[in-house]
């Protein structure tokens, strides 16, 4: 299928740290609706329906003309009988889903990653492989062994040389060598692991372990772990970790908390914010200090200052949001 021929290449930091003010697309996957909202009022605009089941994450393209949201079943990580086969694109100027690509026979696409010549690579899970997708015309380019049926994100290095994946119930990270196509190392993981984030300038992986809470330092030029920070204030593990755009703060959500820790550049400072209900994934507006975290069992969203460590405001917003993304 032929979704963005215009389509631009850009940096890996720019699309995989995306922002923007024209707006906000948010994907409830609770509600299985792709939600349009004003970048200033994160009032709902549109709903738009009418889904396999269910929409999970986003990826907003390069040019922020599109959007790319995996069709992942319609159940949960560890639990998905049904696995999904579909990639959703929608048209973010049109705000209109414009149509489909299919990842079959690879099944329950999840976590999605922008290389840097334009290429789409996408995690899916119950295949246990990594897809390279050419996303202009929804076909599969490449397909890589990621060595785990439990890959539920992943994280790319800005000369897209390397792919990190979390492994949930697996002990390990893996680290794949996108120029060789397949893994080529394992980072230990104990506990096994909730969530990943990558620094914009590629040099520090952050893992979430899925038991503690705590995260994983790990050095990128060495594929270690550099050091293990215990999140303060927390008695149960976290999952998502997002670094902002310009890579001044790391955040780090807690689904069963309700809690959210913001980390300095360093990660020696710690902040915490209390959220609404079932804590996920974020957007970081471009104005460089103001994050939205979705609280997927609240059915709102949290609008915080990162500067301040404060919540602004709460916003009804879908049944149960689990990620979104400025454009």
């Amino acid at each position: 299928m032929q979704v963005a021929d215009d389509q631009q290449e850009s940096s890996v930091a720019d699309a995989n740290f995306q922002t923007g003010t024209r707006g906000l697309i948010a994907i409830d996957k609770v509600g299985n609706r792709v939600l349009f909202l004003d970048p200033l009022t994160y009032e709902t605009t549109l709903t738009l329906d009418g889904f396999a089941p269910r929409v999970h994450e986003v990826s907003v393209s390069p040019d922020r003309k599109m959007a790319y949201v995996p069709i992942y079943g319609d159940g949960i990580h560890g639990k998905n009988p049904r696995p999904g086969h579909l990639v959703a694109v929608f048209d973010l100027e049109q705000r209109r889903h414009a149509g489909d690509f299919s990842t079959y026979p690879y099944l329950a696409p999840h976590g999605l990653r922008w290389g840097p010549r334009g290429q789409l690579y996408c995690v899916c899970e119950n295949s246990g492989v990594i897809l390279e997708m050419d996303a202009k015309r929804g076909t599969i380019v490449n397909v890589i062994e990621i060595g785990s049926d439990k890959a539920h994100r992943i994280e790319i290095t800005p000369d897209g040389f390397k792919l990190y994946s979390e492994n949930e119930e697996d002990t390990f990270a893996s680290v794949i060598d996108l120029r060789e196509g397949k893994r080529v190392k394992r980072i230990p993981a104990p506990n096994g692991l909730a969530g990943i984030g990558m620094s914009p300038d590629g040099r520090t992986i952050v893992l979430v372990d899925a038991k503690l809470p705590e995260i994983l330092v790990v050095r990128t030029d060495i594929d270690e772990v550099a050091c293990t920070i215990t999140l303060e204030g927390h008695d149960r593990s976290a999952q998502i970790a997002r670094f902002s755009s310009d890579g001044r703060y790391l955040v780090v959500t807690s689904f069963d908390a309700p809690l959210a820790t913001i980390f300095d550049s360093t990660l020696r400072t710690q902040r915490l914010l209390h959220l609404g209900e079932g804590p996920m994934n974020m957007a970081f507006h471009a104005d460089g200090r103001t994050v939205v975290i979705a609280n997927q069992n609240g059915g709102s969203l949290s609008v915080c200052d990162l500067e301040t460590a404060e919540v602004m405001r709460t916003v009804p917003a879908g049944i149960g949001i689990e990620a979104l993304s400025f454009f």
